[in-house]
């Protein structure tokens, strides 16, 4: 109901008339987030990345809305494969031929669906202001976080506590919307449309996992090393260890050091790196616009993984705040 009513009140705003709503007793059924199966074990100097609001992201990156999704397959014949063979491997080897989809203007998500290019659809219109101002938020709080690990000044607390309330917010809001185009009883429910967004999220982090180790492999001259060690929806944690090794060999060195130098690391070769790897995504996908923005979360110099969402990791630094003491992380 909040979004029918959120959606309902912009479209007005705009003078569009909204179409009737219609019951569904039929429920559909599709894939879910990528989870990666972690080898259970401790791991030192892992580093983790996350894509910022993933799915309110794939919604701007694709155009998903219910006026700009494409259907009718008699009308792009030349697209007809895409809609029969298009999944998550045969696009993450890039064995499908895509460049058709300039002629149209369309994109195709990772289920096979097409969206239009033609104009920015209302529901990923909507993801951008939300996000907009949820990223004003958060960067005020992490200012202020940032400030009180320097002065301890006790009023920033309080404005750290509003700034984040304020943000998460927002975050729930943003994210509830995947949960209300994948409803039956939503107004614009179709269940291709909720398909694209969770397979397209499989699409864009095992994307960046498969780049990521070809990157560490050449760097460190290794073989089919897997430095992923775990991956979870919209998040990768990548094992540093051999790159530490290599650097510092066994010299005693400071723990503050080496998260200076992990920080370095992620900021001057990583980012650049997975920002250049999903452009490519991009380009390949003739996406509307280039939207996975993954950034640097946490710098931790001891990890131990028992399985899929289960772990602990000794923090040192979250988001460019770092801590006197580290921080545990439990999850």
């Amino acid at each position: 109901r909040m979004w029918d009513t959120i959606i309902f009140n912009y479209l007005k705003k705009r003078k569009i008339v909204i179409p009737p709503k219609e019951r569904l007793d039929k429920d559909s059924k599709y894939a879910g987030a990528y989870v990666k199966e972690p080898i259970p074990g401790k791991y030192e100097w892992v580093v983790s990345f996350d894509l910022n609001s993933l799915y309110p992201h794939l919604i701007m990156q694709y155009n998903i809305s219910p006026e700009t999704h494409r259907k009718d397959r008699q009308q792009h014949k030349d697209l007809y494969y895409l809609w029969e063979k298009a999944n998550v491997d045969a696009l993450l080897n890039q064995d499908l031929d895509t460049t058709p989809l300039e002629k149209y203007n369309l994109t195709v998500t990772a289920n096979g669906q097409f969206y239009s290019k033609d104009a920015r659809g209302f529901l990923p219109e909507l993801m951008k202001r939300m996000y907009d101002r949820r990223k004003e938020i958060k960067g005020k709080m992490l200012d202020a976080q940032r400030q009180y690990q320097e002065t301890k000044d006790p009023k920033l607390s309080q404005e750290i506590s509003l700034h984040h309330n304020m943000q998460h917010a927002l975050k729930i809001l943003l994210n509830s919307a995947y949960g209300a185009v994948a409803n039956k009883y939503f107004r614009w429910y179709e269940s291709e449309n909720a398909a694209a967004i969770t397979m397209s999220g499989q699409l864009s982090i095992r994307w960046i996992e498969k780049k990521i180790n070809q990157y560490m492999n050449k760097l460190l001259k290794t073989d089919g090393h897997d430095y992923v060690l775990a991956s979870d929806t919209d998040s990768v944690y990548i094992c540093f260890d051999k790159l530490v090794q290599k650097v510092y060999g066994d010299k005693d060195v400071d723990t503050n050091t080496v998260i200076d130098f992990l920080d370095n690391v992620a900021q001057q070769k990583i980012e650049p790196f997975i920002d250049k790897s999903y452009h490519e995504l991009k380009d390949y996908m003739n996406a509307y616009e280039q939207k996975m923005i993954m950034k640097r979360e946490i710098i931790s110099d001891k990890s131990i993984w028992t399985a899929k969402k289960r772990y602990i990791m000794n923090v040192y630094d979250s988001e460019g705040v770092g801590f006197e003491k580290p921080e545990l992380k439990m999850m």
